[in-house]
């Protein structure tokens, strides 16, 4: 019997009969329920294990929902395999719909598919037609627990911000520059910005005795090309964050502002539309703690590199990202320099 692949670019037909939805992940336990356009469970739906539903029958649009099996949402690496087929016990090989291998780290909820009456077919339709961006390991980590904050996949294009990037390169950072520290922080920041950046893009700043602007063409190099300039880089002496002109600002924007001490100017006057998160980077375990608001402190040391204890520590990771991402799922309002 006839079986697609379906990766969202089209849709898929089958017979107007009884189907059978199965959802799995490897060693992950998955949840499938099938809802109507406003989020209910369908009545007549038959859950009889985990991981798959039968829909005896399709009179209106259905949406197939899966969830972790547990209280936390879908481990890093997690990837759903999810079929929709005829559900008959007389073909060996049924017509069926096969969903591209979907990776949902990090989230609570997944809408995998629509299923739609038409006449005498089902029409089948991916419901997630982007593909992730491909990143580094700690990028990856960083965009599931961006979306297990904000409990999506990728913001709404109405919420979404342009993300900026300004790096301290003064004298005093030069040790956070030499040991990869401040390479790690802006590997951290292309995961968020695959989850809340628009266009998927970074734009980074190195300020020291002048500002110097870098293109960055794939986020999954970001941290390689920002580090490669910051080698070569000649260092300043008196950061000031509000060097870079943003008073006029042509679209909501999000600045990360990457330095070793709360800058001087940190008192600036906000400005409508642009958001402010400085992540300042202190030596010693004890200064592990959040500036309010959207801010956070991380702690490192000379010999070491932020990533290491990012990997190690999730719940670590966790809490620089939700400390990052602050507020970005309540809407563009303003926010004020820290």
């Amino acid at each position: 019997m006839p079986g697609y692949v379906l990766d969202g670019a089209g849709r898929v037909e089958l017979p107007r009969q009884p189907l059978a939805v199965t959802v799995t992940a490897l060693d992950v336990p998955v949840v499938v329920r099938a809802t109507t356009a406003d989020g209910q469970d369908l009545p007549p739906a038959l859950h009889p294990k985990p991981g798959f539903v039968v829909l005896p029958r399709i009179d209106r649009d259905v949406v197939v929902v899966a969830t972790p099996g547990n209280d936390s949402g879908f481990p890093q690496g997690t990837v759903l395999q999810a079929i929709v087929a005829v559900d008959t016990t007389n073909a060996v090989d049924p017509d069926r719909a096969e969903l591209t291998p979907l990776d949902v780290s990090g989230l609570h909820h997944v809408e995998l598919a629509t299923i739609s009456p038409a006449d005498d077919r089902l029409v089948v339709r991916a419901r997630k037609t982007a593909v992730d961006v491909p990143l580094n390991e700690l990028g990856a980590r960083a965009r599931s627990a961006a979306r297990g904050v904000l409990g999506v996949d990728r913001l709404p294009e109405s919420r979404q911000v342009r993300i900026e990037v300004d790096i301290d390169t003064t004298m005093s950072m030069l040790p956070l520059i030499e040991n990869g520290t401040v390479r790690d922080v802006v590997d951290l920041l292309t995961g968020i910005a695959a989850v809340v950046g628009r266009r998927e893009e970074l734009h980074v700043n190195l300020i020291g005795h002048r500002v110097t602007s870098l293109p960055i063409e794939e986020l999954r190099r970001a941290a390689d090309t920002v580090q490669g300039a910051l080698d070569a880089a000649g260092l300043g002496i008196g950061f000031r964050s509000s060097t870079v002109d943003r008073s006029h600002p042509a679209e909501p924007t999000l600045v990360f502002t990457v330095t070793d001490a709360v800058p001087a100017d940190h008192t600036a006057v906000p400005v409508e539309g642009v958001r402010r998160r400085p992540i300042i980077l202190q030596a010693g375990e004890d200064s592990r703690n959040e500036l309010e608001p959207g801010g956070t402190v991380v702690s490192t040391a000379t010999e070491t590199r932020a990533s290491r204890g990012w990997l190690d520590d999730p719940q670590d990771l966790f809490r620089t990202v939700k400390s990052l991402v602050a507020g970005l799922a309540a809407g563009t309002h303003t926010e004020g320099a820290l």
